[in-house]
C-alpha cells in the first residue's frame, strides 16, 4: 500500500501471480505454470489474462513428456516447429495471439528450437537437410526479433546452398528491421519473383510489404492469392524499386518461362484464367524483362513489344502507367 492506503500494482497478489506465470511459461516450466494458475483461479477465475495463460500452459504441458523424450537436435527442433503450427491454429481459434502468455511461450519455443537447430547443424545430423535446418533457424531468429542472427544464418544458407522464396522473404524482413532498406527491397523483389505462393505474408511486418498488401486488397479484392499481385503493384507504385542486373542465362530463362506461360495462357478460357494465377505470373516475368531492356541492355523494339503485350493482358492496369512513363 502507498502512504494514502491505496492499493498499488505491487500490492496486487493477482498481478504478481500472473506475472510469475508468464515467467514460468517463458522458462518452459509449464507444469509449474499450470499449478500456479490453478491457485490464482481459486482467488479470481476472471482475472485478465488468466484463461489465456491456462490454455497456453496446458497446451505445452501436454507435450512436455514427448519433448523431453526426443533426441537432442533435429528431432526436437522439428517437433517444436510442427507443434507450433498446431498451436498457432489453436491460438487463432481461442484468440490467444495477442496475449502475454502467447508472447512468453513464443520466446521459449523459438529459442529452444533455435538451439536444437544449431546443435543439429554442428553435429551434421542428416546433412542432406542442412538447408532446411538453416532456413528454419533463420525463421526462428526472425520471430525472436534477432535480426542480425537471422541475416547471418540466411545469407550463409543462400551462399552455401540455394535461394528460395521463403528464404528471401525472411531475409528481406530481417534487413528491413536492421535499417538496410536497399537489401530489404531487393530481397523482397527476388522472393516474389521466385514463387509468391511459398511466402507467408502473415510473418512480414516490413512497411513496404504491408503497404502493398493493402493496395492489392483494394485493387484486386476478387483475387484470393494476394502475394501473386504484390510484385506487380510493387513495380507500378515504385515500391520495390531496388533491382539487380541479370545475366544472359537468367534473361534466357525468363524468356523461356514467358513462352511456356503464353502457350498455356492462350489455351485457357476466361473462367480458367480467372481461377488461376497465370496472369500475375506472366505479368511479373514480363516486368523483369522490361527492366532488363530498359535499364540494362536498352532495346527500343523489345520494350515496345512488351509494353503492347502488357496492355493486351491488362489495359486498365498499364495504360495510365505507361502514359506517365512517356
Amino acid at each position: 500500500m502507498d502512504k494514502n492506503g491505496q492499493l498499488t500494482f505491487s500490492d496486487d497478489p493477482m498481478l504478481n501471480g500472473i506475472n510469475e506465470v508468464y515467467q514460468l511459461i517463458e522458462r518452459g516450466e509449464f507444469a509449474a505454470a499450470v499449478s500456479k494458475i490453478d491457485e490464482l483461479m481459486d482467488v479470481d477465475a476472471d482475472y485478465p489474462g488468466i484463461i489465456e495463460a491456462y490454455r497456453v500452459a496446458k497446451f505445452w504441458n501436454n507435450r512436455g513428456r514427448e519433448i523431453t523424450a526426443l533426441e537432442e537436435g533435429k528431432d526436437t527442433a522439428e517437433f517444436l516447429m510442427k507443434q507450433w503450427e498446431v498451436f498457432n491454429e489453436y491460438s487463432e481459434s481461442k484468440n490467444l495471439a495477442s496475449s502475454s502468455a502467447f508472447k512468453s511461450v513464443m520466446r521459449y519455443i523459438f529459442f529452444m528450437a533455435a538451439d536444437h537447430y544449431q546443435y543439429a547443424f554442428r553435429e551434421r545430423q542428416d546433412t542432406s537437410s542442412n538447408f532446411h535446418f538453416l532456413l528454419n533457424l533463420g525463421d526462428c531468429f526472425l520471430r525472436l526479433e534477432e535480426y542480425p542472427r537471422a541475416i547471418e544464418t540466411l545469407e550463409f544458407a543462400r551462399s552455401s546452398f540455394k535461394s528460395n522464396a521463403r528464404l528471401m522473404a525472411i531475409l528481406g524482413e530481417a534487413y528491413f528491421h536492421t535499417g538496410d532498406l536497399s537489401k530489404s527491397l531487393l530481397s523482397f523483389r527476388e522472393a516474389f519473383f521466385i514463387d509468391p505462393s511459398e511466402i507467408d505474408l502473415s510473418m512480414l511486418r516490413a512497411k513496404p510489404i504491408v503497404d502493398l498488401v493493402e493496395i492489392v486488397k483494394r485493387e484486386r479484392d476478387d483475387f484470393k492469392d494476394i502475394g501473386e499481385w504484390i510484385p506487380i503493384y510493387g513495380f507500378i507504385n515504385d515500391i520495390l524499386y531496388v533491382k539487380r542486373n541479370l545475366s544472359v542465362h537468367q534473361v534466357e530463362s525468363i524468356e523461356k518461362d514467358i513462352y511456356n506461360l503464353e502457350v498455356t495462357y492462350q489455351k485457357m478460357n476466361k473462367t480458367q484464367v480467372e481461377s488461376s494465377n497465370i496472369v500475375p505470373r506472366l505479368i511479373n516475368k514480363y516486368l523483369w524483362l522490361l527492366d532488363y531492356y530498359s535499364l540494362q541492355n536498352y532495346n527500343f523494339d523489345n520494350i515496345s513489344q512488351m509494353r503492347e503485350r502488357l496492355l493486351n493482358i491488362d489495359r486498365e492496369l498499364f495504360q495510365e502507367y505507361f502514359s506517365k512513363k512517356k
